[in-house]
């Protein structure tokens, strides 16, 4: 059976690459259910204190950019800006 499987997607490659994609999704979708879950758990256990909602917003709002690749939008941007930066030139006068 598991033959099968991978003679028909075109290779085991293709299989892990098509499988781990699947888990990415899921795990951001189970991300999302739980962070707004997080949300109105404090929202009760505080008495719907605003303060409190909004931490916990917050908190989760950061919680699903780094999942969803927040950390790679940052490492890109960061490496586009130390690479456009202007050549250092170091001169010597020799006396």
């Amino acid at each position: 059976m598991i033959n099968e499987i991978v003679m028909a997607s075109g290779g085991f490659l293709d299989l892990i690459t098509v499988k781990s994609e699947e888990v990415k999704s899921a795990i951001e979708s189970v991300t999302f259910v739980v962070v707004i879950l997080m949300v109105v758990i404090t929202a009760v256990k505080t008495k719907m204190s605003i303060a409190a909602i909004l931490m916990s917003a917050i908190v989760g709002g950061i919680v699903l950019w780094l999942v969803n690749g927040g950390i790679n939008v940052t490492s890109d941007l960061a490496r586009d800006e130390f690479d456009s930066a202007p050549a250092i030139v170091n001169t010597q006068t020799v006396l």
